[in-house]
């Protein structure tokens, strides 16, 4: 852990956490809806992600790994997802409460592809015995509809045609063309041996409108298949090992490959003549270099390539000549996975299905080691950056730690179940963690040197509303607890009467079904505790108060806007405001009181708002024009700045260097924002107050993820032996 000090009128201090060491969980497979713009990915252990896509992507929900939970394949029918995995089941998704809504055991043991007809009515499963099983998924149901002819080995892919009439499937050295209706196959294409004498394996088929079939094989070739006559049409030898994954655009003009060569080729169907004929052939178009590793799966949508594999990240490239950008997304957990505990200077990190607790470092204020290099300096809350010039009260430096940071705590969940949160108080006396199944209440006593070391004792006795829960919130004095109930959405209000007994007594719920609709994503309560806000996946945002000094009593619904929400952040030092940021980079601050827009803007200052959406919020109470944010990649500050309009009606703002920067504003009260400042990262997990002049930034190392991974595959480059 480095720590930073900004030598300025009013510094702010910056602990960098570099101790987060999560582990790389892999992408298995991949499915896109179009209609909602939602991408379902799933991981090796067993979790599921959906993911917003309409705008910069955003990880919207995620379905916590069960024990024995397998994910192989994953295909949506309306907005309806399905998966299969090594269990043998089919299971269909409550989307809602996070868990199977139906499940279902197929004929053939382990089931390894899905696919669903393009009504999204019939669905298909192939086996580890070679079984493929039809379900009827029509009219919100999932009955068992019929079951092919028994094949020789495993089914490892499966696509239906266009019409729905003909279901093509991949295997051990052979591709099969089924009739949907009988249930009997009606061509096998057999396709050989590998150099060493090994059958040939079926990784992936596409079946395009025509009945063309293209499939990716263990030799590392993409070939062609004209579907009705069951013959090959043309061969490319794509990659040097397997094509895992083989995928078609909408126009079915584009053809992407990728596989254990971590590679995405896209190839162009071209009208090439020959003699006095013409015709179609797939041409080398363009190469992506995304991946480190395998990758598993792809999905074209419009312009863009998703891709997903063994590193854990997800990629997204583009298809085009038009754009190269390429934008990835680590294998992180759901927001937040990092508290602050202000009172006792202590971190709390969240895993999968463990917790650390660590004591922050500090520093007397010597500078580092001769022949370390400092880093870049990270926030100045009140001076303009100055990238030129560094005046005495510009510069910042970075201090060696007098005291390094320490582990007091690590411990595994109930039964090692996924947490799906967790919070430490800000006294550091409370500890409280949720599962799916189990909830968790503690009380914490840091090690003191020379005196005893960590305990923790788990309380007893609790309130039967004491449910597990989504979110977990302690008041800024740590004598309330908040907890949101999942599967009602209802906020539980907890006092905590701390008087050597340490009971919870239950105060209140609050009722959110009449303003939310769907999933609570973000929750947060004001630091005065007087004012609690809840933003959903519906794209509301409520807002509820004290009422009469007791109770609270809904205030207000947000003007819902078209993307969804990605960070909140409240403030009620001076006027009580909420800033808001969305997934297509717009901003907000909203006046609570008198219920009206003081900051509206959207996207100018920030690098890479249409890949990558703002995850958090923070507000300087030193400054409360102040606006500190940041996604995985940038950190930024804006200031809040007053603007006029032009004749045309376009607000003309100028920045520091002269130059005028043009944003629309509705309402000529409303401020505009300007940039202050900005750090690049490149995995920025979490950003936290501290204390009133000092933050904590906690980052992931890419390179401790890839170190973790297994060898890429190798392969001699010219010029090397």
């Amino acid at each position: 852990m480095a720590e930073k000090e900004v030598q300025a009128t009013t510094h702010t201090k910056t602990h960098n956490v570099r101790f987060y060491n999560l582990t790389p969980r892999s992408i298995q497979s991949m499915a896109y809806n179009n209609l909602w713009h939602k991408l379902a990915l799933s991981r090796d252990d067993g979790s599921i992600e959906i993911w917003d896509m309409q705008h910069a992507s955003y990880l919207e929900r995620v379905i916590p790994k069960s024990p024995g939970q397998s994910v192989e394949g994953m295909a949506w029918a309306a907005e309806r997802l399905f998966s299969v995995g090594l269990t043998g089941e089919l299971v269909e998704w409550d989307l809602q409460l996070l868990k199977p809504r139906r499940q279902q055991y197929a004929t053939g043991n382990a089931v390894w592809c899905i696919d669903v007809n393009s009504t999204g009515t019939v669905l298909a499963i192939g086996t580890e015995e070679g079984y493929i099983n039809i379900f009827d998924v029509d009219n919100d149901e999932m009955q068992y509809k019929q079951l092919f002819d028994k094949q020789e080995g495993r089914v490892l892919c499966c696509k239906f045609d266009r019409t729905g009439e003909f279901l093509v499937t991949g295997s051990m050295g052979a591709i099969r063309i089924w009739d949907a209706k009988s249930g009997h196959a009606l061509h096998k294409i057999t396709l050989g041996y590998t150099e060493k004498k090994k059958e040939v394996i079926v990784w992936s088929i596409q079946v395009l409108s025509d009945f063309t079939i293209i499939s990716g094989d263990s030799r590392g070739q993409v070939t062609v298949w004209d579907g009705k006559m069951a013959t090959q049409v043309e061969s490319h030898q794509v990659l040097k090992a397997d094509v895992l994954t083989v995928v078609v655009n909408e126009e079915e003009s584009l053809l992407m490959c990728s596989g254990i060569e971590p590679i995405i080729r896209i190839y162009a169907k071209t009208k090439i003549k020959r003699d006095e004929t013409e015709c179609y052939c797939w041409v080398k178009f363009l190469q992506r270099s995304v991946h480190d590793h395998d990758v598993k799966c792809l999905i074209s949508a419009g312009e863009r390539i998703f891709s997903g594999g063994m590193d854990g990240y997800l990629g997204i490239s583009s298809a085009t000549k038009l754009s190269s950008t390429i934008a990835k997304y680590g294998p992180f957990l759901k927001k937040p996975c990092a508290v602050a505990s202000p009172g006792s200077r202590l971190l709390l990190l969240r895993y999968t299905n463990y917790l650390e607790i660590w004591r922050l470092g500090s520093t007397d204020g010597r500078p580092p080691l001769v022949g370390e290099a400092p880093e870049e300096p990270h926030v100045d809350a009140q001076k303009p950056h100055k990238s030129k010039q560094k005046t005495k009260e510009t510069e910042r430096k970075v201090y060696a730690l007098s005291n390094a940071p320490e582990k007091l705590l690590e411990f595994k969940s109930h039964h090692e179940e996924s947490i799906t949160c967790a919070n430490i108080s800000p006294d550091g006396q409370w500890l409280c963690y949720s599962t799916q199944k189990t909830i968790r209440f503690f009380r914490f006593v840091p090690a003191v040197p020379d005196k005893h070391d960590t305990q923790l004792a788990r309380i007893h006795g609790l309130p039967k509303q004491f449910t597990v829960a989504s979110h977990l919130i302690f008041s800024s004095d740590s004598t309330r607890l908040f907890l949101v109930q999942p599967s009602t959405r209802q906020i539980h209000v907890f006092s905590i009467v701390n008087d050597g007994s340490t009971d919870l007594d239950f105060v209140e719920t609050i009722e959110t079904s009449k303003h939310i609709k769907d999933i609570i994503n973000h929750f947060i309560v004001s630091e005065c505790g007087t004012y609690i806000v809840a933003a959903g996946t519906d794209r509301t945002i409520a807002v509820w108060s004290i009422f009469k000094g007791k109770h609270f009593k809904h205030h207000l619904n947000m003007p819902r806007y078209t993307a969804i929400t990605t960070a909140l952040a409240i403030e009620t030092k001076n006027t009580p405001r909420l800033v808001a940021a969305f997934s297509d980079g717009k901003i907000i601050e909203y006046d609570l009181e008198e219920m009206c827009f003081t900051c509206s803007e959207r996207e100018y200052f920030v690098d890479n708002a249409e890949t990558h959406c703002v995850t958090n919020i923070l507000l300087d109470s030193r400054n409360s024009n102040n606006i500190i944010l940041h996604n995985d990649a940038y950190l930024y500050v804006l200031e809040k700045v007053s603007v006029s309009k032009s004749e045309n009606g376009e607000v003309v703002e100028a920045n520091k260097a002269g130059k005028k920067l043009k944003h629309i504003v509705s309402d000529s009260k409303v401020c505009g924002l300007r940039l202050k400042f900005k750090k690049s990262y490149e995995h920025l997990i979490s950003l936290c107050w501290l204390s009133t002049d000092e933050l904590v930034a906690v980052g992931v190392n890419p390179v401790t993820l890839i170190e973790q991974l297994p060898d890429v595959f190798k392969q001699k480059k010219y010029g090397v032996s």
